[in-house]
């Protein structure tokens, strides 16, 4: 019997193929490993600079805030004792043939350059403000009323809890808080039956949000208003007070307060009837009723950063007392 050649026989590739494919596969989720901890680390990385860089400007807006406060200080302190030059501007100009730059309290703020850093500096005397403790039922309502809580059942719940927390008693105002309504509200602090020591306290109070105390763009806030420093006899300084505070005078038209505005720029109002040519008849009583020229023992300074858009941030205040006047 004749046997038939027989083809040859292919060789068995397939294990050998699957070695490959695993170790292509190895090599693969190696590689992926090594990118993701690659990433890991360089996002790592990249987040630790970001930080120290943050940290480093944060220490540099500090000095810069911190040496524009000295700035303003030095400035009220130049101006202390040389304010009877501005009486005499014009000649002193002429004299000397230099602009005569004293920074007089007023509300609008002054801008300098810090270490190449553009900043906003307010010089303002806590005359500017109500003093806190103590003022009149009549006037914290329309205080409350300027910044924007004209409902009464709301205003009165603020008014009244303003009151409570100040007087020495336990006994409830008709819409205000005593300590048993803090202790309901799960807060733990009670009310403290004492003169406010610092103006944030009232934050504290009963129905005074963070929006009534700071106020916005378009409204002013208590904050502009009180202060435990702020003048004893009712009315506020012309020169330190918010231009909301003129809203005080009603329906007094929106030009002449730009014009009162305008005016204290252009040096310090020495007296409330300098702006009887600025403010009608009609208005002058309420004016006065208000306002009056005078000066406290405490000034604010505060700071704030120019941004390249806009001003970053908040104002950086602090409260220097000054000696008593004899």
């Amino acid at each position: 019997m004749k046997l038939l050649p027989q083809s040859p026989r292919k060789p068995d590739y397939s294990g050998r193929n699957r070695e490959r494919g695993f170790a292509l596969l190895a090599v693969l989720w190696i590689s992926l490993l090594l990118g993701l901890l690659a990433l890991n680390y360089a996002t790592t990385a990249r987040l630790k600079a970001e930080a120290a860089r943050n940290r480093r400007l944060a220490v540099r807006n500090d000095f810069i805030l911190e040496a524009a406060l000295a700035r303003g200080w030095h400035e009220f302190l130049k101006y202390r004792v040389n304010r009877g030059l501005l009486r005499k501007k014009a000649e002193y100009e002429e004299i000397t043939g230099a602009k005569l730059e004293l920074w007089y309290p007023r509300r609008e703020p002054r801008t300098a350059v810090v270490d190449g850093v553009k900043v906003e500096i307010r010089i303002v005397d806590e005359a500017g403000k109500f003093q806190i403790n103590g003022l009149s039922v009549e006037r914290l309502r329309k205080v409350v009323e300027t910044c924007g809580l004209t409902r009464e059942s709301a205003r009165d719940v603020v008014v009244d809890s303003i009151l409570d927390w100040t007087d020495g008693d336990s006994l409830h105002r008709l819409n205000g808080a005593e300590t048993d309504y803090y202790k309901e509200q799960g807060l733990d602090y009670s009310c403290k039956n004492r003169p406010f020591e610092v103006v944030n306290e009232l934050l504290l109070v009963r129905g005074v949000s963070p929006e009534l105390y700071s106020g916005s763009v378009s409204r002013p806030g208590l904050v502009d208003f009180l202060s435990p420093y702020g003048t004893e006899n009712g009315r506020l300084d012309i020169n330190s007070c918010a231009t909301a505070a003129l809203r005080l005078i009603e329906e007094l038209p929106e030009d002449v307060i730009a014009d009162i505005v305008a005016r204290r720029l252009e040096g310090p109002i020495e007296n409330l009837a300098d702006l009887s040519e600025i403010v009608p008849a009609e208005y002058f009583s309420q004016l006065q009723h208000w306002f009056i020229v005078g000066r406290s023992n405490y000034i604010m300074v505060a700071v704030r950063i120019a941004g390249p858009k806009g001003l970053a941030g908040g104002w950086r205040r602090r409260i220097y007392a000054i000696n008593r006047r004899r």
